[in-house]
């Protein structure tokens, strides 16, 4: 059978399969598997294959995806994400919602799109994520150069512009602080806050820039890659503060079982 789960924010997969598993204990000696991952921080559609049709994973993972996402221009982190350490800080005196429709354009159709650095493609033979385990050292992630990470070619099929609003450094600390708390496991939790506050109340900023987006894309997309290129593009550095699966093929959120 397949199932329509809501990943909460701060799970794996795995969690999230194991939670449902616990709350429908009619499954358990079923095989269970997800099929597509979603980082810890990431929320929305997760789908579940027992029993027989664990068998059509592969089916299941080529379906494309609809997401909402929120992003932090002026930051960019080495994950793309807020779990990462931050490599580049730009204070903004002002964003436009017109250059964030633009380069939301700019970016719609087919390309070739890398694998950020923590992601789980196995690169080298080396795991840089996966949803059990811990993401790999920055130092083992050093070794290797962007230029020898992989590629995939991906269909960015519409992504839209939704809206710009502001945060200061203390609103911005408190959701990072209520957001990255959330994820167990050992993800450098503690040592990215640290990062954050030491950069977020050195200097201060009353207007912090976020940008609302949605997008449909083809399977294989990474949104927090899409964002880390829009702020390359705008050339202020951008990193992904949310993410919302909200479908899977012909599985839509609002069925989703929580």
């Amino acid at each position: 059978m397949i199932y329509n789960l809501y990943k909460n924010r701060g799970e794996t997969p795995l969690e999230c399969i194991q939670r449902f598993a616990k709350n429908n204990p009619e499954l358990k000696d079923e095989k269970m598997t997800y099929m597509g991952r979603l980082d810890p921080l990431a929320e929305g559609v997760l789908l579940m294959a027992s029993g027989e049709d664990v068998k059509r994973k592969e089916e299941f993972l080529g379906l494309d995806k609809e997401y909402d996402f929120i992003s932090i221009f002026g930051f960019a982190t080495d994950t793309y994400d807020i779990l990462g350490k931050i490599v580049r800080v730009e204070k903004l005196e002002g964003l436009s919602e017109t250059e964030l429709g633009k380069v939301a354009i700019v970016y719609e159709g087919e390309r070739e799109q890398k694998y950020p650095f923590y992601s789980s493609k196995m690169i080298s033979s080396r795991g840089s994520f996966s949803p059990e385990s811990p993401r790999v050292s920055s130092q083992s992630s050093a070794r290797l150069s962007s230029e020898n990470f992989p590629s995939k070619k991906i269909n960015i099929h519409k992504v839209k512009f939704h809206k710009l609003d502001t945060l200061s450094s203390k609103e911005l600390f408190g959701r990072l602080l209520m957001d990255i708390s959330k994820v167990r496991g050992d993800f450098r939790q503690n040592e990215i806050l640290i990062l954050w506050k030491e950069i977020l109340f050195k200097c201060p900023q009353n207007k912090i820039f976020l940008g609302k987006f949605s997008a449909h894309v083809s399977s294989g997309t990474y949104i927090r890659s899409l964002v880390n290129d829009m702020g390359n593009t705008l050339g202020l550095g951008a990193t992904t503060l949310s993410i919302k699966r909200t479908r899977v093929g012909n599985y839509k959120i609002e069925d989703s079982i929580k």
